[in-house]
């Protein structure tokens, strides 16, 4: 792994495809044992995936699939390729600065994302293809659309766990932790490196009319580890803004929240730009308070 990028790639994918196949099995048992979904038997039934029914398993599926296929691979590949200084540099404790500026990034962002998002939604793309990644952005918005129905607080704990937490932890380490880093060795070029990190990790949603503003928010979090060395930060920054869509869908179901706050931003340029502004004068406080860090 060390002498070629390549045998690194093509192992970080061994693991990453074994742990999706025995995760999903173990998905597909528990579906019919313990849950009355016939999984095992019918497989057939995760061709619609928007059925109400298939709610339980597809929630046990996902916490499964973020285990297998993103955390446990991660963080073995991380063990074999990584020293034991890179190790405790990437996972050492986070200060208490560090962890409030990267809250407050992806609170102080949300309206310049929504504004982003809206500008992304509007890109025209050929029919064939544009058909297609309709086709996919709508089979998301309804699965998300059942996720999000939160009739308990039981629900909004489990979704806080499925929706941001296992994401969060699972994705910063393979994208941050692994690609970033790895692409910063081979090319010696970090930002290039968390471009491309982003890129991909924006792309592998496969929800295109998102895209931008979700690679922007994997570059606003390669840069957190960037200037740090450490993986907390971007795995704060990142469980910050999916529970902050997770809260906001339960408080509005619940009729605590107005539904009007989903939308800031959304057609006003002048609180989108007031959000970037904010947004830079978080990575730089960041920033600088890293650099001062290291001097002491």
């Amino acid at each position: 792994m060390k002498r070629s990028p390549l045998h690194g790639v093509l192992f970080l994918l061994l693991l990453v495809f074994t742990g999706a196949s025995v995760f999903s099995f173990i998905g597909f048992v528990f579906s019919e044992l313990f849950l009355g979904i016939p999984l095992l038997s019918n497989p057939t039934l995760l061709d619609d995936m928007t059925e109400p029914e298939m709610v339980p398993a597809l929630r046990v599926m996902q916490v499964l699939q973020a285990l297998g296929m993103l955390i446990l691979p991660s963080v073995f590949y991380l063990w074999i390729a990584s020293s034991w200084h890179e190790m405790k540099r990437l996972f050492g404790a986070p200060d208490r600065q560090g962890v409030l500026v990267s809250i407050a990034f992806f609170l102080v962002a949300f309206p310049f994302v929504n504004f982003v998002a809206e500008w992304n939604t509007g890109i025209e793309i050929p029919t064939e293809l544009g058909e297609w990644m309709l086709g996919k952005e709508s089979q998301a918005s309804e699965l998300t659309k059942l996720f999000l129905d939160m009739p308990s607080l039981g629900i909004l704990f489990f979704n806080l766990v499925m929706i941001a937490l296992l994401p969060a932890l699972g994705e910063e380490l393979i994208f941050r932790g692994i690609v970033q880093r790895g692409l910063i060795k081979q090319t010696g070029n970090p930002h290039l490196a968390i471009w491309v990190a982003a890129a991909l990790f924006s792309a592998i949603h496969l929800q295109f009319f998102g895209f931008v503003p979700r690679m922007l928010m994997g570059v606003a979090m390669g840069y957190l580890l960037l200037w740090s060395g450490n993986l907390w930060y971007p795995i704060v920054a990142h469980f910050t803004n999916n529970a902050m869509s997770v809260v906001l869908a339960y408080g509005i179901q619940h009729r605590s929240i107005d539904p009007k706050i989903e939308n800031l931003g959304l057609d006003n340029g002048a609180i989108a730009s007031f959000s970037l502004v904010f947004c830079m004068m978080l990575l730089y406080i960041f920033k600088q308070h890293q650099a001062n860090s290291v001097k002491e």
